[in-house]
């Protein structure tokens, strides 16, 4: 439950902040200084004491998550095992990310972090493309505290459909990126227009295709 209190006014403030994404072992062993929030993708790493003793030690806000298969993640657990991984790392978690398709399946992680006041991401992956963002209304979830949406870009008219989520649904946090060289290409215009968790790696591993080195985006997020 570390820097939660931080995290909960980054997302009242609307600040948009940088996430250094783990899913490389071996970069449990650096120092993370170039992001705001380091994501633990426990799906990639596993619970094991090292991943235990870096979330502990962690300087800066943790963000865990244990994504699913049908998304994205890199193991094979089941809805049950990945709840005990929340579960296990909740006492180090600034705030969790959980995909809206499975808020039902893990509805006893989201009641367990908001017991103790940890703000849960509702995150939806595309790796296919770009929904439409009217197709986007019917996966709000009111207990999301931000909604986190990464979609596959496939032309330039793909870019303007990520702008106008934010057009759409104006007044709720949100996360947007998109994925493939030019949703990469266009993560900065994506944090400019009001993403505020922006995404990209520590270590050796990107954990989406073409995402950008911590370093850079936030260096680039800075001029």
């Amino acid at each position: 439950m570390k820097h939660q209190g931080r995290i909960k006014q980054h997302l009242s403030d609307r600040k948009r902040l940088v996430v250094g994404a783990i899913a490389d072992p071996s970069a449990l062993s650096i120092k993370p200084t170039d992001c705001d929030v380091v994501e633990l993708r426990l799906d990639s790493l596993g619970t094991g004491e090292k991943v235990h003793q870096f979330a502990k030690n962690c300087p800066l806000p943790v963000l865990i998550t244990a994504r699913g298969p049908e998304e994205g993640g890199q193991s094979s657990w089941s809805k049950e095992e990945r709840a005990q991984a929340y579960r296990a790392f909740l006492p180090y978690a600034a705030i969790i990310d959980i995909e809206l398709c499975d808020f039902e399946g893990l509805s006893s992680v989201i009641d367990d972090a908001k017991e103790i006041g940890i703000p849960v991401i509702g995150s939806l992956h595309d790796f296919e493309g770009t929904p439409e963002p009217a197709s986007l209304d019917e996966k709000i979830n009111t207990r999301a505290d931000l909604h986190k949406f990464a979609l596959m870009v496939q032309s330039s008219n793909d870019i303007k459909k990520h702008l106008e989520i934010f057009e759409r649904l104006s007044g709720r946090a949100l996360s947007v990126m998109g994925m493939g060289p030019l949703g990469a290409a266009a993560r900065p215009l994506m944090a400019e227009a009001g993403s505020l968790l922006n995404y990209g790696f520590l270590g050796n591993n990107p954990t989406a295709p073409n995402q950008w080195p911590a370093g850079l985006l936030k260096a680039t997020l800075a001029i």
